[in-house]
């Protein structure tokens, strides 16, 4: 899929979009390790891929300090370009358009010791943070990785307000968990899109998602 032509038709559309960024191996090379901790000893060290779908064992515990760690993930952290080009671009879009499409940036990952310094490596990149909220589905107490965004993603579905919903994502997993959402939506939120675009005929149909796919190279695979 060639992101440019997708960017143009999206601008174009009288839908508002909203578009989810994972950041790990999405955004940007990340290099922070999950320890596994068993007995009072590192038993395994886990990369963000390899954490999504990890299961812990009897006696077995995460550290995530070095996953906290705001000024390693500012001064280690690689930018995937085509990625934050992308970003950049969709940013400009909104802001040209005056639409209420929205960029959220949905990672994993739990609050950083630091905010300022975490922030600002976006900054760095170019890429306005105070136009993007970051959700940090490791906040979240419960399920596995794939099923805390869903659960965020949801949330925003909630309001009514967006008819074109996309994940860019380099996890199939998580890719895979947030096609299912369309299934799953209570009618509830379809009440609240007829309200808000004051069209009653708006259905299942007219809810558009989009899985994208981070290949290493930076490109995008439409995953269905």
């Amino acid at each position: 899929m060639r992101f440019k032509r997708y960017i143009t038709e999206m601008s174009a559309s009288k839908k508002n979009g909203i578009t989810f960024f994972d950041i790990d191996e999405t955004l940007y090379r990340t290099f922070a390790k999950i320890k596994v901790i068993k007995n009072g000893k590192v038993v395994k060290e886990l990369n963000n891929q390899e954490f999504n779908t990890y299961d812990l064992k009897p006696g077995e515990s995460y550290n995530f300090d070095e996953f906290r760690n705001a000024e390693f993930f500012a001064k280690t952290s690689i930018p995937i370009k085509k990625t934050i080009n992308r970003v950049k671009k969709m940013i400009s879009s909104i802001n040209d358009k005056g639409k209420k499409s929205k960029i959220v940036f949905l990672t994993a990952r739990s609050d950083f010791d630091d905010k300022r310094t975490f922030l600002n490596r976006f900054k760095q990149d170019g890429i306005d943070i105070d136009k993007i909220y970051v959700e940090r589905a490791g906040n979240m107490k419960t399920g596995t990785v794939a099923e805390r965004k869903k659960q965020i993603i949801m949330k925003y579905l909630e309001s009514g307000i967006y008819l074109k919903v996309r994940l860019v994502d380099d996890d199939i997993t998580n890719l895979k968990q947030f096609l299912s959402i369309k299934d799953e939506i209570p009618e509830r939120v379809y009440d609240n899109i007829r309200k808000y675009y004051k069209d009653d005929s708006l259905g299942p149909d007219d809810l558009e998602f989009y899985a994208l796919q981070v290949q290493p190279s930076g490109k995008l695979k439409l995953i269905k």
